[in-house]
């Protein structure tokens, strides 16, 4: 049984934050911290630090202002984040903090969110990712919104293979499991976190999904969802922000090593009017 490690995690928690930054963060919310890491491993502990210190981060000035987290949102992401160490799942896991701190105290919103992060794999949270961040920079200037079903039609986009492959970072071994694309997006699909149209394969397979005679390529194709456009908003600290933030100019999708876009992706709609 592992020792427990109330005041040793609360310190290692506090070496990746600022002065104060736990109690900042957390508001009255902070007392709860101790009890929850209770015979964690260090290796949780880790993972919840760079959990917190993403939420710092993303509030910028305004972990200054008045506000306070949801126990039952810290509890989701303590308890839930700290057996996620790949670095998306902890910038998504991060930006819920981010975005639970408000003065509303019963907004518990997060914990609903956190759960959704942590029944994702680790291969679906990273396409979630890469579909939205896509989305978000080449359909800046579509004038289309995510609020309504024909404006999320309108934003379905196309994804090479090879792009996909290469900004997963999918090895050989996993690209060859006939399984992997239907895991992944029979999963974002049931859990409405993508449009309910979607395919992947040759161009014949995709062209009658497609809003566009041009697709020439074996991809993907697939439209956002207002679901997984909020997943994406909290993921990056804007769980208060209206669906179309992702199209703003002062909105930010990129990732510390990783492209904001999958290569050679494009807007099929666009593709289809010009």
């Amino acid at each position: 049984m592992p020792e427990p490690i109330t005041t040793v995690g609360l310190g290692a928690i506090a070496a990746y934050l600022g002065k104060d930054g736990i109690s900042k963060i957390l508001g009255p919310t902070a007392e709860y911290v101790g009890g929850e890491l209770q015979a964690f491993t260090k290796k949780r502990i880790e993972n919840v630090g760079r959990i917190f210190q993403s939420a710092e981060r993303k509030l910028g000035q305004d972990i200054d202002s008045p506000g306070a987290v949801s126990p039952k949102v810290l509890k989701n992401i303590v308890n839930e984040g700290s057996y996620s160490d790949d670095d998306i799942s902890v910038e998504y896991f991060g930006g819920v903090l981010a975005s639970s701190r408000t003065d509303l105290l019963r907004d518990d919103r997060g914990a609903r969110i956190a759960r959704k992060i942590d029944n994702l794999s680790t291969y679906q949270l990273r396409t979630h990712y890469f579909i939205y961040s896509t989305i978000a920079n080449i359909c800046k200037d579509s004038g289309e919104s995510v609020h309504r079903s024909e404006g999320r039609a309108n934003l379905q986009i196309h994804i090479p293979l090879q792009g996909f492959a290469d900004s997963l970072g999918l090895t050989q071994k996993e690209w060859d499991n006939p399984q992997l694309l239907h895991h992944i997006f029979h999963g974002l699909d049931s859990d409405g976190l993508i449009g309910s149209t979607w395919g992947f394969g040759s161009v014949e397979n995709i062209k009658p999904l497609a809003h566009s005679q041009n697709v020439n390529e074996a991809g993907i194709v697939c439209e956002p969802s207002a679901a997984g456009a909020e997943l994406f908003l909290w993921g990056f600290g804007h769980g208060q922000k209206t669906l179309d933030y992702i199209f703003d100019n002062e909105f930010n999708s990129e990732l510390d090593g990783l492209d904001s876009m999958i290569i050679g992706s494009t807007q099929t709609k666009y593709n289809n009017q010009n």
